[in-house]
């Protein structure tokens, strides 16, 4: 009797992940040595390290983002180890988009890194990301929509982080994600597919990964998120937004979530494929 082979990894790859030059990462262990092993350890293939970056080139950067520069990020390039344990190591960004159009990366610096992650679900930074008067779950649930749409015109995004998870709001995420109609979601994803922006999966989106308990917070909410994205035609990337060794290699979760929402090798974005 053959043995049955197993099935293709979709999942073998994390493009988000924080090292210690990230203001909000406390573990100082967070180097490129320590999680370049952590990934070897674990089966990861790469490894995309995408710390918080506002371009000095880009003015209106809040008093947290200000020290995270572009030249501050790019001390990671010379602590990347020689030996990488057989991990591919790419150099990215987690940016941040703010509406209107303000995105705190200039296209020359973005020509310089490997990848661009945009984040536009930064609720809990206040009114630097959130506008006044934008309180309601209607009023953020809109908001997420809208930015989403936005970001993935700008041209400037390889990938949407994290999308669609009000990080400020962890608490009424189902009730949010349930005010976006599967058209508003499919018109979203429809746009980045056709310029071939990419989603995030990220583990954030699934507590049972973590052993978290939400009320307000279930797995099936971004399962139907996901599968939406699969039906519009996306291409996605897979993320712990780790900003601690210990996590590294967590995105390999994922596998399962991705298989549920119909996602195969071939709609991984090719950065990572």
């Amino acid at each position: 009797m053959t043995p049955q082979s197993e099935p293709e990894r979709i999942v073998d790859h994390d493009l988000h992940v924080h090292t210690f030059l990230s203001s909000c990462c406390a573990d100082e262990r967070a180097t490129p040595e320590n999680i370049l092993a952590m990934a070897a350890e674990t089966g990861l293939r790469t490894v995309g390290f995408a710390d918080h970056m506002w371009d000095r080139r880009v003015p209106g950067a809040s008093p947290w983002y200000r020290p995270q520069s572009y030249e501050h990020i790019c001390q990671i390039r010379e602590q990347i180890p020689a030996d990488t344990g057989g991990v591919r190591v790419l150099v990215g960004c987690e940016t941040e988009y703010c509406g209107g159009g303000r995105i705190g990366i200039s296209p020359e610096v973005a020509e310089q890194l490997d990848f661009v992650l945009v984040a536009t679900s930064h609720t809990h930074m206040g009114d630097f990301v959130v506008p006044p008067g934008c309180d309601s779950t209607q009023d953020i649930a809109s908001l997420l929509a809208d930015r989403f749409s936005e970001v993935v015109e700008l041209g400037l995004a390889t990938g949407v982080a994290h999308p669609f998870l009000p990080v400020g709001q962890k608490e009424q995420v189902d009730e949010i994600i349930a005010l976006i109609s599967d058209q508003r979601f499919l018109d979203c994803f429809g746009r980045a597919a056709e310029r071939g922006v990419s989603v995030e999966v990220t583990v954030n989106s699934f507590p049972s990964i973590g052993g978290w308990e939400w009320p307000g917070f279930h797995d099936e909410t971004f399962l139907r998120v996901l599968t939406l994205a699969k039906q519009a035609g996306c291409v996605f990337h897979f993320a712990s937004d780790t900003h601690t060794v210990v996590f590294v290699g967590q995105s390999l979760a994922l596998e399962p979530f991705a298989r549920a929402a119909g996602i195969t090798r071939d709609d991984v974005l090719p950065l990572v494929r």
